[in-house]
C-alpha cells in the first residue's frame, strides 16, 4: 500500500512525458539550420535491411549531434524502397521497418525527419512499365528515367509519398529530378508540343528546326509534371514539406513557380568549397529557404571514378562557411551501410561540425546579402547555348566568380529575372563571357550604366556585343593562343582565346598583352580597357579567363581583374590585407553588418588530393570598411571578442586576429 503513490507518480510522469514529446513541433525547414543526410539506394540484393540498425545507435546519434534534422533513405536511383513499401517496389528484403524507428526515434528527441525519395529515375518502375519510361528521340525506351506526363507520379511517387506522410514523416527531398532531365519523345509529350505549338515536324537534333521550342516544351513539361505532385502531396498533407533536388538553381535558373517548400541541392565531387561558393549564391536570392548538403566524401566523377574517400572536419567547415555566409542553412552527407544502419564513427565528427554551424547561427540565419557586385547569370544566353533541359555546367559564371571571390570581392550571382528588379542596387555588374543576351535586359543594363552604374564585361567574344560603347577599334575576329599579359610590373600568360583591339584616346589602358614575358615587347594591344559612358564607366577584359583559372588557377588573373575591380568600385565596403587565401561577403540582419572572412587554403581544387585534415591560418589580417554610417562597435564572432578599429578619411581600420576557417566581423551602429 506504501508503493501506490510512488507507482502512480511514476506513471504520471511517464504521461506528462509522452504528451510533452506528442505536442513539441520539430523545427519547419525555414527555421532548421543544421542537418545531417544518410542514403544508400537500396536494391533487390540488399536482403537484410535492418540487420544492425537499432533505435539506441539513433538515440546515440541525435544525442551527439542534435541536428534540426535527418534526411534518411527511402528510394534511391534503382527503384527499391529502403522500407517495406505497399504500393511501390521492396528491397532485397527486411528484418526491420527502420523507416518505423527513425520515426520513432526522431519524434523522441523532436527532431524533423525527411525522406530521400529518387523522382524521375527510378530504374526499377521503367524496367516494369516501358510505357512510363521517357522515350529516346529513336522511340527507345529510358532504362532509367521516366516520362514527365506519365503514370509515373500518379501510380508510385504520390501514392509513395502519402505513404510515407503516413509514418508521420516532415517532409521530402526529391533527388534525380531537374538535373537528369533530357528531351522527351514520348507520345503524350509530342502530342502535346503539337497541339500547342502547331509544330508537326518534331526536331531530333539541334540542326533542325524549332529544336528550341521543343527543348523549351520539355522544360516547361517538366514544371507542370513537378507542380502536379508537389500540390497533390500538400492536398494530402499540408504541413509535408516538399522539395526537388536542384530545382530553382544553377541547373534550373527560373523565378521560383511550383509550391516547393525550401530549395536545395548537394555539392559533390572535388572543388567543393569553390562550387559551394558559387551554388549558394544562386540559391540565395530566390527568395525561398534553402540550405546545401555537402558530401561527407569526395568522389571522381570522371572515366577512371567511382572512388569516394572521407573528408576531414577541416574541408567540411570550409564548404559550411561558404554556404553560412550567404544565409543559407547546412547540411552533410554521410552513407548508411547496405542494411540502412549508420556508422558510429562519424557521430563525433557530426558533432563537431553542428557546434561549428551553431556558433555562427546567430550571424548568419537569416541575414541577407548586401549588395556590391552583381554577377549576371544569362539564362536567357544559356537556353541558346546548350541543349540542356536543365542541368549542370555554366563553367564561365563559376569560373568568373571563383576569379572575383580569390579577390576577395563580395559578390552576388544575378539571374535574368532577379537583375530586372535589383539591378539599381549594384554599384558593379559584372558580366561573364556571355553572347546572345536579352535584348531588353541588355538595354536596361546601358541605361544603368548612362545613369552612373559600373559595368565589366569580360570576354573575347562577349566583348564584341558592347563594341560601340568600349572606346576600342576591334581588330579581327578572336582567336585562341597564348597569351602573356602585363601590369603592375608583373606577368601572367594562358592559352585562351582572346580578341585583340586598340584603345582610342581617351580610353584608359589597365593591362597589356605582349609578345613574351618581356616588358620590352609590348603589341600595343590592351587586356583590359575603362570608357566613361553616360554618367558610369564600362570596362572590358578582351581575354576568356573563366576556363584557364579554372583549370590551374592562375592567381594573376585574380589580380587582373581585381586592378578593374578597384577601379570601377574603388570603396568597397571592406577591403581585405594580409592573404590571398580569403573570401569575403557582407551581411546585414537586426540592424548589423557582418563580414565574413572565409580561409580557403587547403588542396581542394587539387584533382590529385582528395583529403586533406589541416589548413594554415591566415595569419593577421587588416580589414579596411567603408560604411555610410558611423560605427560604434566592432566584434569579432563566433567570439565575441572586441576589436580596436581606427577611423580614417571615413574609414575605420580593423585589425583582426589570425583565421582558422571562419570568422565573422560584426558592426554596430
Amino acid at each position: 500500500m506504501k508503493t501506490r503513490p510512488m507507482k502512480n507518480l511514476s506513471i504520471l510522469t511517464s504521461l506528462l512525458l509522452l504528451c510533452s514529446i506528442l505536442s513539441a513541433q520539430p523545427l519547419k525547414r525555414s527555421d532548421s539550420f543544421f542537418g545531417i543526410h544518410f542514403d544508400f539506394h537500396a536494391t533487390q540484393n540488399d536482403k537484410e535491411i535492418g540487420m544492425t540498425f537499432t533505435p539506441e545507435m539513433i538515440d546515440s546519434f541525435l544525442t551527439i549531434v542534435k541536428p534540426d534534422f535527418v534526411q534518411v533513405d527511402c528510394k534511391g536511383h534503382p527503384g527499391y524502397t529502403s522500407y517495406p513499401t505497399k504500393v511501390g517496389n521492396q528491397a532485397g528484403g527486411y528484418t526491420k521497418d527502420i523507416l518505423k524507428i527513425w520515426r520513432e526515434e526522431t519524434a523522441k528527441h523532436n527532431v524533423a525527419l525527411y525522406v530521400h525519395y529518387s523522382g524521375i529515375m527510378d530504374a526499377k518502375a521503367v524496367q516494369d512499365h516501358p510505357d512510363w519510361a521517357r522515350l529516346l528521340s529513336d522511340g527507345t525506351p529510358d532504362k532509367e528515367k521516366a516520362a514527365y506526363l506519365g503514370d509515373y507520379s500518379d501510380k508510385l511517387l504520390i501514392p509513395q509519398m502519402k505513404e510515407i506522410s503516413n509514418y508521420g514523416v516532415n517532409g521530402a527531398w526529391i533527388d534525380g529530378e531537374c538535373w537528369a532531365t533530357q528531351p522527351d519523345y514520348s507520345h503524350n509529350l509530342l502530342e502535346l508540343f503539337k497541339k500547342e505549338t502547331g509544330i508537326t515536324n518534331i526536331p531530333k537534333s539541334e540542326a533542325d528546326p524549332h529544336y528550341n521550342d521543343f527543348i523549351e516544351f520539355n522544360r516547361k513539361t517538366f514544371r507542370n509534371y513537378l507542380k502536379k505532385y508537389v500540390d497533390a502531396v500538400h492536398t494530402y498533407n499540408p504541413a509535408f514539406q516538399i522539395t526537388s533536388n536542384w530545382s530553382f538553381s544553377s541547373m534550373m535558373p527560373e523565378p521560383v513557380d511550383v509550391n516547393v517548400d525550401y530549395l536545395s541541392g548537394d555539392v559533390a565531387g572535388q572543388n567543393c568549397v569553390y562550387n559551394a561558393g558559387f551554388q549558394a549564391r544562386c540559391m540565395a536570392l530566390q527568395g525561398k529557404p534553402w540550405d546545401l548538403m555537402a558530401w561527407g566524401f569526395t568522389y571522381d566523377f570522371g572515366p577512371n571514378g567511382g572512388f569516394g574517400g572521407p573528408k576531414s572536419i577541416i574541408q567540411l567547415e570550409q564548404e559550411a562557411a561558404e554556404v553560412m555566409a550567404m544565409g543559407g542553412g547546412f547540411q552533410a552527407y554521410f552513407t548508411q551501410n547496405r542494411d540502412g544502419s549508420i556508422k558510429p564513427w562519424y557521430f563525433k565528427m557530426m558533432g563537431e561540425l553542428g557546434q561549428f554551424c551553431r556558433a555562427r547561427q546567430p550571424f548568419c540565419k537569416g541575414a541577407e546579402t548586401v549588395p556590391q557586385i552583381g554577377l549576371w547569370y544569362s539564362t536567357f544566353s544559356k537556353r541558346n547555348q546548350t541543349n540542356q533541359v536543365y542541368g549542370w555546367n555554366v563553367p564561365n559564371v563559376e569560373g568568373t566568380l571563383s576569379i572575383l571571390l580569390d579577390g576577395q570581392n563580395s559578390v552576388e550571382i544575378l539571374m535574368d529575372h532577379q537583375l530586372k528588379t535589383k539591378l539599381d542596387q549594384y554599384p558593379v555588374i559584372v558580366i561573364p563571357e556571355w553572347t546572345g543576351l536579352e535584348l531588353g535586359l541588355k538595354l536596361q543594363v546601358m541605361e544603368y550604366v548612362k545613369n552612373g552604374g559600373k559595368l565589366f564585361v569580360i570576354g573575347a567574344n562577349a566583348v564584341k556585343e558592347y563594341e560601340p560603347q568600349l572606346g576600342v577599334i576591334f581588330s579581327g575576329k578572336p582567336e585562341t593562343s597564348v597569351c602573356t599579359i602585363g601590369f603592375n610590373n608583373q606577368m601572367m600568360a594562358a592559352k585562351t582565346t582572346v580578341q585583340y583591339v586598340k584603345a582610342e584616346a581617351g580610353t584608359q589602358v589597365i593591362a597589356e598583352l605582349y609578345r613574351g614575358d618581356d616588358f620590352r615587347f609590348p603589341t600595343g594591344n590592351p587586356a583590359a580597357t575603362i570608357a566613361s559612358y553616360g554618367k558610369g564607366k564600362i570596362a572590358a577584359c578582351y581575354l576568356d579567363l573563366a576556363g584557364p583559372y579554372y583549370t590551374y588557377q592562375a592567381k594573376g588573373f585574380s589580380k587582373l581583374v581585381s586592378k578593374v575591380i578597384g577601379q570601377l568600385l574603388p570603396e568597397p565596403i571592406a577591403k581585405v590585407i594580409g592573404s590571398d587565401y580569403v573570401h569575403t561577403s557582407v551581411s546585414q540582419k537586426e540592424g548589423k553588418m557582418f563580414i565574413h572572412l572565409i580561409n580557403t587554403s587547403g588542396s581542394h581544387f587539387n584533382q590529385k588530393v582528395y583529403e586533406y585534415d589541416q589548413i594554415p591560418a591566415t595569419g593577421d589580417l587588416s580589414v579596411e570598411i567603408s560604411t555610410l554610417k558611423p560605427i560604434k562597435n566592432v566584434l569579432l564572432q563566433p567570439e565575441g571578442k572586441v576589436l580596436k578599429f581606427n577611423s580614417k578619411n571615413g574609414k575605420a581600420i580593423v585589425s583582426v586576429p589570425s583565421i582558422a576557417v571562419h570568422s565573422i566581423i560584426q558592426l554596430e551602429f
